[in-house]
């Protein structure tokens, strides 16, 4: 791992200029979900990666380091952040450590940069996605996402397993489709038994009401622990191009 991440995570602080000067460290990918990063990025070997959202650049540090590691291009990873108070800090270490070279900041919002990146015909195999926890956003990021995304890339969700319902839904979505699947998730979310017991007993009632299909077209009644999706932070892999058919539907 990166001496600047080591540093980091030992301190629960970052350096924010050449002076030396630290800040209290917040709103970050931890060290562990950076290695789970680094992981799916070993399976995958992807040539080009996209990140959406930067804040202090944790996880992009942990990305870029593989970048070094694998002799990529200059500006093989591409992040989209509009904030700039986040990526002055970010900056900052990244430099420290040599990697601004492997980086390409795009300083606009991802509606605005994903679209240009697929009139573009931009390509990539890999993308993080750790951004505003509004449904609509995050599921418009993933489908552009998915146009850009070559077959057997990987698209990961960070902040699933229900403590953000929007992006628990746009993780529900992308497990219904015929052209992904779960590669890996990260940081199971545990449950009591009584509340597994709960959730167990009313997803089978529901799933057992007659006429449910007419009742309530757009439910899926499987909970999030049937569905593979509780975890906090989940990869999916690209198996295909999208073939579905105009009239495809699926709840989720």
């Amino acid at each position: 791992m990166l001496n600047v991440l080591e540093a980091i995570f030992e301190s629960g602080t970052m350096e924010i200029n050449s002076a030396g000067e630290r800040i209290p460290l917040h709103s970050n990918t931890s060290k562990e979900q950076g290695i789970f990063l680094q992981k799916i990025f070993d399976r995958v070997k992807p040539a080009n990666s996209l990140e959406v959202g930067f804040a202090y650049g944790i996880s992009a540090m942990f990305i870029l380091e593989k970048h070094r590691e694998a002799g990529s291009e200059d500006g093989a990873h591409l992040v989209i952040e509009p904030d700039s108070y986040w990526g002055t800090v970010a900056i900052h270490n990244i430099e420290k450590e040599g990697l601004t070279k492997y980086l390409q900041i795009r300083r606009d919002y991802s509606d605005k940069i994903l679209t240009q990146l697929y009139h573009q015909n931009h390509r990539i195999q890999y993308a993080y996605i750790d951004t505003t926890k509004q449904f609509d956003t995050v599921l418009q990021d993933f489908y552009f996402i998915n146009k850009i995304l070559d077959v057997g890339g990987v698209v990961i969700l960070d902040d699933c397993g229900g403590g953000w319902p929007g992006v628990q839904r746009v993780a529900r979505f992308i497990s219904s489709l015929p052209h992904y699947k779960i590669l890996e998730g990260y940081n199971k979310i545990e449950i009591s038994l009584k509340r597994q017991l709960a959730q167990s007993i009313l997803s089978f009632t529901m799933g057992m009401l007659p006429f449910k299909k007419k009742c309530y077209p757009t439910i899926n009644f499987k909970t999030d622990a049937e569905l593979g999706l509780d975890y906090t932070c989940i990869a999916f892999q690209k198996e295909a191009g999208d073939s579905r058919s105009w009239d495809w539907d699926k709840t989720f």
